[in-house]
């Protein structure tokens, strides 16, 4: 197989016209990058905090996550989590932090009363326009002890697979073991779970060694249960190209999905982080084959026949980017005029450029969701599987890769120096080699409309352009923008 070499001779990509608007966004401003510096609020925090100015307690490190606008409130806000050093212990106080932008009103800048990181602390950082309170523990799930406790776990496990899959009705579990796989507090967790059972089970039982759990907050479950138990009887089961996994139980009133394996030694976005940022030439054979393989199991997917899932269309992701960009005008006006010339232009040509037919889709096909055992893929996460054009799937895919990999390439590089900017366009150029060869791929089994992906990816990129802003990511902001103004000027689209 050809390796994708990066270029060595000197590149120059030519700004068109059509890109100067959304120019306009970049790069953020310093009074949102600044929240973002661990260094910034450290310097302020030991300038403003009683007990840190006058040396009783010293702080150690401050780490920032989860920074995002709130659109309820239309101001940023981000988690901080300080250590701090006193004369009898070492501990953790955690704080939740919410920016006023310039131009509104600031908070009342009195120091608080009580003691820093206690409950009720506050404390505003005018130098940061940062507010700054002691954060309360998230709820938990309500399934969430059930599913963490080893012997509740394996009553439910029991019963719920008893009565989900009629194959395993005798099933017996003596016990299990949890593992959290993933965990997103109040939102999502996935646990593994290994299982014994008990010495008289009947000789030759194909029950499953381990299984797994998805507890939710919504009625996702639900649709990923729906579509995944479609797909298991659908040819795509036996089709050797991609492994499914084998829809187990559903719990409606938990909102637990419950699901047999799917093997992994690593996801195929493990495989092209690693990749890209070795710039090897035998890493990026792999990642291309694995991707091609990837376009294979798609296409297969979509000429599943399954006819189950609500409808999902272009102009439903225009919705969606269109409602992004109404949470980033509320703190920034002048966003709109940067932005919706960009979406007006794409809604003119969707216009004018037929959909493919609705094909099962699996509604947010990245390479995260693609699991890579001994040579063989496997698909998961059908919690947003819908009817919708091929373009859909092909698109987020497309656009995801190249978040991914320049994020593993450039890291947090967001010069404009010329030396950065090479180095930017270089990598790109390379991610954009393996997603056309991608994009081949599944054109050879399976027709699609390359003019739809092209409109479906601009859609994808341009949210994640806004979605910089949200999650304040000045390096993927430089190069979601450069992604960007390449898809549009080679599409005609600018």
């Amino acid at each position: 197989m050809a390796c994708l070499k990066t270029q060595r001779r000197p590149i120059r990509h030519r700004r068109r016209p059509g890109g100067a608007g959304l120019r306009q966004i970049a790069p953020l401003p310093e009074w949102l990058v600044a929240i973002g510096r661990p260094e910034r609020v450290i310097e302020a925090l030991s300038r403003h905090v009683p007990e840190l100015a006058t040396g009783a307690l010293t702080l150690q490190s401050c780490k920032i996550k989860h920074l995002g606008l709130d659109d309820d409130i239309g101001c940023w806000t981000g988690e901080y989590t300080c250590t701090i050093e006193g004369p009898a212990q070492r501990r953790s106080v955690q704080l939740r932090g919410i920016l006023a932008p310039p131009g509104g009103g600031a908070p009342d800048s009195q120091p608080s009363a009580v003691a820093f990181g206690a409950a009720g602390w506050r404390c505003y950082l005018p130098e940061l326009r940062l507010e700054l309170q002691t954060r309360l523990p998230e709820p938990e799930l309500p399934a969430l002890p059930l599913l963490t406790d080893p012997d509740q776990a394996r009553a439910l496990l029991e019963q719920s697979i008893r009565a989900g899959s009629p194959a395993y009705r005798d099933i017996r579990i003596q016990s299990c073991e949890p593992d959290m796989a993933r965990s997103h507090a109040a939102v999502r967790h996935v646990l593994r779970y290994k299982l014994a059972y008990p010495l008289d089970a009947p000789a030759g039982h194909s029950w499953p060694p381990l299984v797994v759990a998805k507890t939710y907050d919504s009625d996702l479950g639900q649709n990923a249960y729906a579509s995944m138990r479609a797909l298991w009887e659908s040819p795509l089961r036996s089709s050797g190209v991609v492994t499914i996994a084998e829809p187990l139980a559903y719990m409606p009133e938990l909102k637990i999905l419950v699901q047999g394996p799917v093997r992994e030694q690593q996801t195929l976005e493990d495989m092209l982080e690693t990749a890209i940022r070795s710039d090897s030439p035998a890493a990026l054979d792999e990642l291309q084959s694995f991707m091609q393989k990837a376009a294979a199991g798609l296409a297969a997917l979509h000429q599943s026949g399954v006819s189950y899932g609500r409808p999902f269309t272009w102009l439903d992701r225009l919705a969606q980017a269109r409602a992004a960009l109404a949470g980033l005008v509320r703190p920034l006006p002048e966003f709109a005029r940067a932005v919706e010339p960009t979406l007006a232009r794409l809604e003119a040509r969707a216009a004018e450029t037929p959909p493919d037919p609705a094909v099962p889709a699996h509604g947010a096909f990245r390479a995260a969701q693609v699991l890579i055992d001994h040579g063989q893929i496997g698909l998961i996460d059908f919690d947003g599987f819908c009817q919708a054009e091929p373009a859909m799937d092909l698109a987020r895919f497309s656009a995801t890769a190249k978040d991914v990999g320049l994020e593993a390439a450039l890291g947090k590089a967001d010069g404009d120096d010329p030396a950065t900017q090479e180095l930017r366009l270089r990598r790109l150029l390379q991610i954009e080699a393996l997603c056309a060869a991608f994009t081949a791929q599944y054109e050879a089994l399976a027709p699609v409309s390359r003019e739809r992906i092209a409109l479906w990816e601009a859609l994808n990129i341009l949210t994640l352009v806004m979605a910089s802003w949200k999650k304040v990511k000045p390096a993927r902001l430089r190069y979601t923008l450069l992604m960007l103004e390449r898809l549009l000027s080679s599409n005609g689209l600018d």
